[in-house]
């Protein structure tokens, strides 16, 4: 999983796995699921989330542990 664009408030995140839709809706339910995270908007020709967040709400440290969670079942694939 690569982060393509970061500033506070809005990042975007690509993986070969979000090339599918039934990935695309796992990682989009456990980042959305995640207190203040706005939207997730996905594209699955990029293989891309788009995650808008309260940057004064959503820490770094929450954005790593969700991108350990999607990693976690990514390497079980």
């Amino acid at each position: 999983m690569e982060i393509e664009s970061f500033f506070p408030g809005r990042i975007r995140i690509s993986s070969a796995l979000f090339r599918t839709r039934e990935n695309l809706a796992r990682a989009k339910s456990i980042v959305g699921s995640r207190p203040g995270v706005r939207s997730v908007s996905a594209n699955p020709r990029t293989g891309s989330l788009t995650i808008l967040y309260d940057a004064g709400v959503v820490t770094m440290d929450m954005l790593v542990e969700a991108k350990r969670e999607i990693e976690s079942w990514e390497n079980r694939e």
